[in-house]
């Protein structure tokens, strides 16, 4: 057989688990139609001697779901060897939406995510291709794809469309209930490969509102899972923060039958060795043969923050007063006000409300927890500030860190912090990745793009925990990374390689792979800014038979497929 490209002399890891075999992989007409003996000519030869040959990686926690129309490339995550998103995750998404709440929707965005404003108004434009969450589904996929991507409905336009700003602001009526699960009925039948919502608490939305599914009863959650049931496909995955939501996460799989993975399990997040029982009550809820998964990340949790959207207090009652602000003025002068600076000095020291704070009060005996004492000053209008933490330049100066910090701010709100916020301690992080039950991901690629990057988190996995550390072979990291999360999600022909399956492929040197130091670029619309990593180690990443071309080229011809998702038989 003639082959259209054809890999050979590499270490096949195929996404099961197995172990890796050397072989070579056939690829034609976008499938793989030979794996370990590929005899026959090829139109072009790709030599991975003493690389690994695999899945492309299945990324299902993201956020594109706008940055898909306008860089259908969908960067950075192919450059890590993502070949297949997810995208709606946590509820957030924009559709369906109405032409009258647009502004409502990304404003929501801007907020919750950390996406500018500014690039997603230019960016998607001001004639949008769809009202509804089947003509988006059109409208991605008319999209020239460089990878695939799959959609789940979210819960927080879905309820803005039906409810408009009272979404914002009370449980819904029984006829809005209604029609939200007739929607959700046709957002299934359009494909969606699931339905997604939060109850998290640091989710705030525009104008410091709770974001729409936070004020979600359960009657309704349970209406709309029995939608994701009766349409005989689907997941459901379910963001509650930091506390585990147990009898919730059962009850909803009991009313639709599906499969359901929680957001989020991850280390400190309830204090120091606080994921031990999660892990243990996970695993005893999946021996009673429940598909119900905790989602993980394999990075900590670090945020770079400016004084515009300062998203790390979102959850401190002190900082209200900045959250509801309008404008940058306000925002101002109420980080001049002293009674704000005195509201949020009594919460950082403990003596004020510790409402569902990441940061703040340190638990008592805990000195890993973040807290201002871990915050960096990463930049600032005076360079040499720059990598100082902020604690140890009050010191200097004699002040309250609280007044350093909102008086650098007022100066300049482009002011930047990092803040780890949590999954920072690396004992903590190795036994929750190790378990078995938990499914990796968190890469949240295309959110907080100003604040962090963790859509390299692929290769970071394959880098520190395989190479460095050993806390997982190469088999497991792969199969985590592409066939299991792959099945989790429906996905049934796309995270491993198999004859008969597509072709999405990923080359890396075992070697060499992982991700770079963060990067600060403005390359978004408007000329906004982001955080990028770049790859080390990846060879060449394979979409439905093409090879993708180096990062920050469009491929001629992108092979990228919306993933529809339909029921068996």
């Amino acid at each position: 057989m003639a082959y259209d490209l054809k890999i050979v002399g590499g270490d096949i890891v195929d996404g099961t688990g197995a172990a890796r075999r050397r072989g070579d992989v056939g690829i034609k007409d976008g499938k793989v139609v030979a794996l370990g003996e590929a005899p026959g000519p090829a139109d072009r030869v790709i030599d991975a001697g003493g690389q690994v040959v695999a899945p492309g990686f299945v990324d299902i926690h993201t956020h594109y779901d706008a940055q898909v129309l306008w860089d259908p490339m969908l960067t950075i995550s192919p450059w890590h060897g993502v070949t297949t998103v997810v995208v709606g995750n946590c509820g957030f998404g924009i559709a369906p939406t109405r032409p009258e709440h647009r502004g409502l929707i990304l404003r929501t965005l801007e907020r919750v995510e950390a996406m500018s404003l500014a690039a997603l108004e230019a960016g998607i434009g001001a004639d949008w291709p769809f009202v509804t969450f089947p003509e988006y589904m059109d409208a991605v996929e008319a999209r020239p794809l460089g990878i695939n991507v799959a959609v789940m409905l979210g819960h927080t336009p879905l309820r803005l469309s039906v409810m408009g700003e009272a979404a914002t602001e009370r449980a819904a009526r029984t006829d809005e209930i209604a029609t939200m699960k007739r929607l959700a009925a046709e957002a299934m039948d359009a494909g969606a490969v699931g339905f997604a919502t939060s109850v998290s608490k640091v989710h705030v939305g525009y104008s410091g509102r709770p974001v729409p599914s936070r004020l979600a009863g359960f009657d309704e959650m349970l209406e709309l899972a029995d939608a994701v049931g009766r349409s005989g496909h689907g997941i459901i995955q379910y963001n509650v923060g930091r506390d585990p939501r147990w009898e919730e996460y059962e009850a909803l799989h009991a009313k639709s039958g599906r499969p359901l993975v929680w957001t989020a399990l991850l280390a400190g997040s309830l204090g120091p060795n606080s994921h031990r029982p999660q892990l243990a009550r996970a695993g005893e809820q999946i021996a009673r043969g429940l598909p119900i998964y905790p989602q993980g990340a394999c990075r900590p949790i670090q945020f770079e923050f400016d004084f515009h959207s300062p998203v790390v207090f979102d959850t401190w009652a002190s900082f209200a007063a900045a959250r509801e602000a309008s404008d940058d003025a306000a925002r101002r002068k109420v980080y001049g006000d002293a009674a704000f600076r005195a509201r949020v000095k009594r919460q950082a020291d403990g003596r004020g409300p510790d409402d569902e704070v990441f940061m703040g009060k340190e638990l008592e005996g805990d000195t890993r927890r973040a807290s201002f004492k871990g915050f960096v000053i990463a930049e600032a209008k005076d360079p040499s500030l720059k990598e100082r933490k902020l604690v140890d330049v009050a010191k200097e100066r004699g002040i309250h860190l609280v007044d350093l910090m909102l008086d650098l701010a007022i100066e300049d709100l482009d002011l930047r912090m990092r803040a780890s916020l949590l999954n920072f301690v690396e004992d903590e992080v190795r036994e929750i990745i190790q378990d078995p039950n938990v499914i990796i991901g968190l890469g949240d690629g295309g959110a907080h793009l100003s604040q962090l990057c963790d859509a390299c988190y692929s290769t970071h996995l394959l880098g520190h925990w395989v190479r460095e550390d050993g806390a997982l072979s190469l088999e497991q990291a792969v199969h985590r990374l592409t066939g299991a999360t792959a099945a989790l999600f429906g996905l049934n022909d796309r995270g491993r390689l198999a004859v008969g399956l597509p072709a999405d492929v990923v080359v890396f040197d075992p070697a060499t792979v992982g991700a770079s130091a963060l990067e600060r670029v403005n390359d978004l619309p408007a000329g906004a800014d982001r955080l990028i990593a770049h790859p080390r180690g990846i060879q060449a990443v394979i979409v439905n038979g093409q090879v993708l071309p180096p990062p920050g080229e469009i491929p001629r011809n992108p092979a990228g497929r919306l993933l529809r998702q339909r029921a068996a038989g």
